[in-house]
């Protein structure tokens, strides 16, 4: 790696990262499935509105979504520890896009409301060990620290980038061609996404050698010793699930607050875009440092995001609450280095269990908010169950930051990211 690199990023850049063929192709197919997702999601919620004409149901079809991964992902995600990760990659592709090929086939006006959302829950079931694959692989492909962190943050900028192209693509598929056109391109892009990961993805056998057979019950008791036992790993881990409070609601509200403000539909969809918006910009800012300053940043930047929700209570127009949430966002930079610290400090035999119980809560809390948020909404204002998540969110990062392990996460992240300089400039 030259010099000019090393200072301009922190030791890596996007680039670094996509010289490597098989890291392109784990880039194309995220972009292609969370593309697809996000079409399906809305599609999903459009054809439920349409049929049942009751919004409550129509915000079902959205947590559903997030249900299997809160169970999926903590009991699903030692899949890709205990099988081949490419195997569990190209599996998920094929058994979601079956499954969506299905809902595609029976979405029809003779089919009760619950079948859909159940054939939804099966698919995205699967979607919970693909995603702990998917970031278990990273450190596979990508050898060195620094590279990761950089692949990483290309990964979470294109993440949030996708939510705001998809939300917008999805509304424009669902005028042009109609929902179950829209499931039948969910289904495209896992046929994309699979196709990808066999052409460019190397074997690799399973990161946990067979031998000493455990249950998945013991798989997932054995992570969560991991984690809660490692005080690095604790912290993160525990800030991240506290983060999803403030990470959510805002979007869970968007469009009831433009329909108070007296705006239309368009513009709760612009508020809900906001934050995924602002956090992209976030991730690409914050991975611009150097990777211990990433690190250093988390806890002061978790604090940052709260401070424009707390705005909110103003209830001001919608104008300005999309300025408010745009730099909200922003400040969710700090998940960067949070995820792939933990992906790091974690052995590699263990990555899928630890993916899977942090993806498990943070769905969790996130599907919990969700649901709490609209509650509030309704029972108040939207104003208000945004203040409220700012609130809860604030006092949940003070509870972090007394209990932060400084110098323990200062030794963790030298040893991480300050190996590969020891490879580079051998003393």
């Amino acid at each position: 790696m030259t010099h000019s690199h090393a200072h301009r990023a922190g030791g890596a850049t996007y680039r670094d990262a996509l010289r490597n063929s098989e890291f392109r192709g784990l880039v194309v197919a995220q972009v292609a499935s969370e593309w697809g997702d996000n079409i399906a999601r809305v599609a999903l919620a459009s054809l439920v509105l349409t049929r049942t004409d009751n919004a409550f149901l129509a915000v079902l079809a959205f947590v559903v979504s997030f249900v299997p991964a809160v169970f999926g992902s903590a009991l699903l995600g030692t899949a890709a520890d205990r099988l081949p990760r490419k195997v569990v990659l190209i599996g998920c592709d094929l058994a979601r896009a079956v499954v969506i090929t299905v809902l595609a086939f029976v979405a029809v006006d003779g089919t009760p409301v619950w079948v859909l959302l159940f054939l939804l829950l099966v698919a995205e079931t699967f979607t919970a060990p693909f995603e702990a694959a998917h970031r278990a692989v990273v450190p596979d492909v990508l050898t060195e620290s620094r590279v990761v962190l950089a692949g990483a943050g290309l990964m979470r900028v294109l993440y949030q980038v996708d939510q705001v192209v998809g939300i917008f693509a999805a509304g424009v598929v669902i005028v042009l061609v109609g929902e179950r056109a829209g499931l039948l391109l969910d289904v495209a892009s896992f046929a994309v996404s699979g196709l990808v990961l066999a052409a460019t993805l190397r074997w690799r056998p399973a990161a946990r050698q067979p031998g000493g057979h455990t249950t998945l019950i013991a798989d997932v008791r054995a992570g969560w010793r991991l984690v809660f036992d490692d005080p690095s790993l604790r912290a993160l881990v525990l800030l991240g699930w506290s983060a999803a409070v403030f990470l959510v609601a805002p979007e869970a509200v968007a469009l009831a607050y433009a329909r108070d403000d007296g705006a239309d539909p368009a513009v709760g969809a612009a508020l809900m875009a906001s934050l995924p918006a602002g956090a992209a910009l976030g991730a690409w800012l914050v991975g611009r440092l150097d990777p211990l300053r990433q690190v250093r940043s988390i806890v002061p930047l978790a604090v940052v995001a709260c401070l424009p929700l707390m705005a909110t209570s103003l209830a001001p127009p919608w104008e300005v609450v999309l300025v408010l949430w745009f730099l909200s966002g922003a400040a969710q930079g700090f998940m960067v280095p949070l995820l792939t610290t933990v992906n790091l400090v974690t052995p590699p035999e263990m990555r899928g269990r630890v993916n899977g119980l942090a993806g498990g809560g943070f769905a969790l809390v996130t599907a919990s908010t969700f649901l709490l948020s609209g509650a509030g909404a309704d029972l108040a204002s939207p104003a208000v169950a945004v203040t409220w998540a700012a609130v809860v969110g604030l006092a949940l990062v003070g509870i972090a930051h007394r209990t932060w392990p400084h110098a323990e996460l200062r030794r963790t992240a030298a040893r991480v990211y300050q190996a590969d300089r020891g490879a580079e400039h051998p003393a």
